[in-house]
């Protein structure tokens, strides 16, 4: 997808960018020859097609970004928690912007995390994820890269907490906010009603 239109010009536009999952730079050449116009990299399907493993954490941030520079430009990439603390974030950041994708997620699970479908999730403190998004914001060198504040409190502490942690993370600065595991489309107009950024969702 390396001629696409960078991912921030293409939320300038009226109605929803669709962007559907792949793990490797075959299934996004795919993805574009049908007429989308992003792709979303997935933590799972990557870890499932390189190790086949689940998503546990098992996968590096350099084989993560390996894979995304054979895909680029107008692509979301799961960067997992940063892997690691608000000095492994600013590293992520950095790699990720040098491959070449035009965002990337941060979650809000501890490290080692897991899929967001699976139980067992534990959290960081809302306080910890915001000093993460703001270290992330700081290491950008191009403000079309694209940082998406994830939270995976909807499954484990309910979607009031989940909210307050997207607001939290959109008042850090995060151009984006993604809710995991939502559970009906009213869910999903509340989450849209009630943080004021662009909202991602992953249904």
């Amino acid at each position: 997808m390396g001629n696409s239109v960078p991912l921030k010009q293409l939320l300038q536009k009226e109605g929803i960018v669709v962007a559907p999952g792949c793990h490797d730079a075959l299934g996004a050449k795919v993805i574009e020859s049908v007429g989308f116009e992003a792709v979303y990299m997935t933590g799972n399907g990557t870890s499932a097609s390189a190790i086949g493993k689940p998503d546990l954490g098992f996968l590096t941030m350099t084989e993560m970004v390996s894979r995304a520079r054979g895909i680029v430009s107008a692509v979301i990439s799961d960067a997992d928690t940063g892997y690691g603390n608000r000095n492994n974030v600013v590293r992520t950041v950095q790699e990720y912007e040098a491959s070449g994708v035009s965002a990337i997620h941060l979650e809000d699970q501890v490290t080692p995390k897991k899929c967001g479908a699976m139980s067992g999730i534990e959290l960081i403190s809302i306080e910890e994820h915001v000093d993460k998004i703001k270290a992330a914001i700081r290491a950008r060198k191009d403000e079309n890269f694209l940082i998406i504040g994830r939270s995976d409190a909807r499954g484990t502490k309910g979607l009031a907490e989940a909210i307050e942690r997207g607001k939290a993370y959109a008042n850090a600065g995060a151009d984006l906010i993604l809710i995991e595991m939502l559970e009906s489309v009213d869910e999903m107009k509340e989450v849209a009603r009630k943080i004021d950024a662009p909202y991602v969702d992953n249904p």
